[in-house]
């Protein structure tokens, strides 16, 4: 657990380094992402000849963020990001973006719903078997060892599903 925690900590940090201290400018028909902390241009795109896409992530549904999926970017013609930004909407309007598709998907109960009872079910076998009085302590080891990522990954799987859903 201390492990899953390290990484998710370390992500989290790096995501954060990474787009936390950018402010988008507009200069004409260019679009710059520029970084408060290192005082210089991260990247620039052409707004008229750039491909911009929502991007429909996990995080930005959890968090009421969203970003925006930049096709064209200097240099080279990479992909970049613009965002996390709290309010997508009106970050498009007061940059005058050209976005291609500017609906995410709505958010599905029934998916939601669905997942998250299969997600339990597959559950329900380690859960009994860790508070069932004929297995031992050794025995549950061993199958939490043997067994227990066949059961973990459709619970992790079904955990995604329902997150994309949000």
């Amino acid at each position: 657990m201390v492990f899953v925690l390290t990484v998710v900590g370390a992500r989290v940090g790096s995501y954060y380094l990474r787009y936390g201290t950018i402010e988008y400018r507009r200069y004409e028909e260019q679009l710059v992402a520029y970084d408060t902390t290192l005082g210089a241009v991260q990247w620039t795109a052409p707004v008229e000849s750039a491909t911009f896409s929502i991007r429909n992530a996990i995080p930005d549904r959890l968090l009421g963020t969203g970003t925006l999926e930049l096709s064209g970017a200097d240099p080279g013609n990479r992909t970049v990001q613009l965002g996390p930004v709290a309010d997508l909407d009106a970050t498009i309007e007061t940059l005058d973006i050209p976005v291609t598709d500017p609906v995410r998907p709505e958010r599905d109960s029934a998916v939601i719903a669905s997942a998250a009872v299969l997600a339990l079910f597959f559950l329900a076998v380690p859960v009994g078997l860790a508070f069932s009085a004929r297995v031992s302590t050794p025995q549950l080891i061993g199958l939490a060892i043997g067994i227990g990522p066949i059961f973990l990954l459709p619970v992790v799987l079904m955990i995604w599903a329902a997150l994309r859903r949000i």
